[in-house]
């Protein structure tokens, strides 16, 4: 789905709306009360997901007069989607999201001063936190130095972001297919009548529990039942 929206002059589009263009992909990851019920790999892959979007959409503003409210609720969207995506790391136990949080962290801590002119404060945590007096007040060039498709720190942030989102893709597959070989071995108990012809390989039903679970769609391709994943 595209990020670009079409809009009349002088329509201000909310935060929530960017928010929900940035996690088109789950949903559910948006809300803080629906986190809780999804798997931490697939967490950290929607909020992966997600900010890269949203250095992509702060990437195509103009950061002109004309689109001063749509500019500034996107970056309080990024804001949210950056957090989400702190919370979903430090939950993690693996090794490279772990190394990834921290050095994205550090990126961040590393422009704390240019954010803190445009009213963003980098918390001791780690995580931002908009103040909304100096947030609507500071002048669009501040923002642009920070968040435009040219800037250094959205750059950084979106590799970080393609790092993360990769190395939580091969998560949710590795869970899926050791999930998929235990309901296997299970099956294959209670059900010794059924034929090895009739199953589907290892590869093919751990693809399609995958792209399930991603809400991706998994499409059988002919002979030898080839499943093509489109990610």
């Amino acid at each position: 789905m595209s990020l670009n929206t079409n809009c009349g002059a002088g329509t201000t589009l909310s935060a929530n709306f960017y928010l929900r263009k940035f996690y088109t992909s789950n949903m559910d990851a948006r809300t803080s009360s629906k986190r809780s019920s999804i798997k931490n790999s697939e967490l950290s892959f929607a909020d992966s997901a997600a900010l890269r979007r949203a250095v992509k959409k702060l990437g195509s503003f103009s950061y002109d007069d004309s689109q001063d409210d749509n500019l500034r609720n996107g970056v309080l969207a990024y804001i949210s989607t950056y957090n989400n995506t702190l919370s979903s790391l430090s939950d993690s136990d693996d090794a490279s999201l772990q190394r990834s949080m921290k050095q994205l962290k550090s990126l961040t801590k590393e422009y704390a001063s240019n954010l803190d002119k445009i009213g963003i404060t980098v918390n001791t945590d780690g995580t931002l936190t908009s103040r909304e007096t100096l947030f609507k007040s500071a002048s669009l060039s501040k923002f642009e130095k920070l968040f435009s498709k040219d800037a250094d720190y959205m750059q950084r942030v979106s590799a970080y972001g393609k790092r993360i989102e990769r190395r939580s893709e091969a998560l949710v597959f590795e869970e899926n297919q050791n999930l998929f070989r235990q309901n296997g071995t299970a099956n294959s108990t209670a059900n010794k009548s059924v034929s090895a012809s009739d199953m589907p390989s290892d590869s093919t039903a751990a693809a399609e529990i995958v792209a399930a679970s991603l809400g991706l769609n998994a499409i059988r391709t002919g002979v030898g039942q080839n499943v093509d994943i489109l990610l």
